[in-house]
């Protein structure tokens, strides 16, 4: 229970950090897209692939 709190409260602080600073919201875009284009490899990797590849091209070129 506790361990979800945190790991809830910390991903929170991530989102935030990633939204006010734009060197981070544009590293994280970037590696989200490379770690999609990882997962796209595989067909059942596809499906979570493709949505982060979209998710990081948001964050980066935002």
């Amino acid at each position: 229970m506790l361990a979800q709190f945190l790991s809830i409260v910390i991903f929170a602080a991530f989102v935030t950090a990633a939204i006010f600073v734009s060197a981070l919201r544009k590293t994280i875009g970037l590696l989200l897209v490379i770690l999609g284009g990882i997962a796209c490899l595989t067909f059942f990797g596809a499906i979570i692939g493709i949505p982060t590849i979209l998710i990081g091209g948001l964050l980066l070129f935002i």
